[in-house]
Parts: C-alpha cells; structure tokens; sequence
C-alpha cells in the first residue's frame, strides 16, 4: 500500500508539477535572452535611427548640404516639434509630426531659407491608410507648401486637402505649421 502511495505522488509529481517547472525556468531564461538582446541592439537601433533622421534634414535641404555641415538646434519647446537642425548659410530644417488617422503621426520635415520662405519639404505619410492618407507623401502635395511664407497652412492655403484623407491632410498641415511656428518664434531671432 504504502508503494502504491509512494509511486501515485511520483507519477502526479512528474505529470503536474514536472512541466510546470521546466515551462517557468524556460520562460525565465528566454526573459534573460530577449533582455541581454535588447541591451546589444538598442545602441544600434538608436544610431540607425539618428542617421535616418539626418538623411531627411539633407534631403529637404539645398543641393550640397551634407550632415557634416548641420548643427542641431537645442532647447526648442514648441510643441510637435521633434528636433531642427541649421546650417552655416542660414537654412533651417526642423522635424515635426501630428496625429493623422487613427491617432497615428504624419512626419514632416520642412526646410525654411534665410527669408523664413519653406524652400524644402519632406512628408511621411506611411503610417496613415495606404492609397488614401498616404497620398500626403506625394510630390503633388508636398511641392505645394514650397515657397510658402504666409503664416500658418490650412486647407486651401496653399494646397486643398487630400480628398478622402481629412484626418492624414489635418496631420500634415497641423506638423508644418508646428515646424512653422517653431521657426518663426525659437529660431527665426536667435540664429
């Protein structure tokens, strides 16, 4: 009798009790292991990140502007406003984004020249409904704020909305006119 008892705990132990061990130290060392990945990775996601970011600011500035020649602009409050940077000639780029559909950003980058005039711009439109709000991306959209000097945009000033992509065209033009704004109230004086 005592055997039978003997060999019905042995056999729970190993039935019940067995996986649930095995399962807990397999969680924890795949904690550790995604844990010791995330600590390799994270400077190099960081730097990747940096150098995209630096590729758009040269991107909407003039011909012949390289990241070598930018220097990032610090301190900046205006609110939406990522990060600018400027240049020795006294162009400005600064990164903007707002919530387009479904609360996702649209990002802008817009270049203004010495004037306060946006003599480049960048719209990234790819987190917003694809062949609908994406269509803020397009060359048709964006080259319709180059040359703009005149304030805030909106609907109409200088470029309509994108028909059918309220949300995604209010994004835009909400991260231009925070670009705009940061420019003409941070920057404009200081350089």
């Amino acid at each position: 009798m005592a055997e039978k008892q003997t060999t019905e705990k042995q056999s729970t132990f190993k039935e019940l009790v067995l996986p649930v061990i095995v399962l807990v130290v397999i969680c924890l060392v795949c904690s550790a292991l995604l844990a010791v990945l995330n600590d390799i990775t994270a400077p190099i996601i960081a730097e990747n990140t940096q150098a995209e970011t630096l590729a758009a600011y040269v991107s909407v500035l003039p011909e012949g502007t390289t990241t070598d020649s930018m220097t990032a602009i610090d301190g900046l409050t205006t609110a939406s406003v990522e990060g600018a940077v400027k240049t020795a000639n006294g162009d400005v780029a600064v990164k903007a984004a707002a919530s387009g559909y479904s609360g996702k950003d649209v990002t802008v980058y817009v270049a203004f020249d010495a004037e306060g005039a946006i003599s480049g711009i960048s719209i990234d439109g790819s987190t917003q409904t694809t062949g609908i709000g994406s269509k803020v991306s397009g060359d048709s959209f964006a080259s319709g704020f180059i040359g703009w000097n005149g304030g805030e945009v909106a609907s109409g000033s200088p470029v309509d909305s994108i028909a059918g992509a309220t949300y995604s065209s209010n994004g835009a033009f909400n991260a231009i006119n925070a670009a705009i704004d940061c420019y003409n109230n941070e920057i404009k004086g200081v350089q």
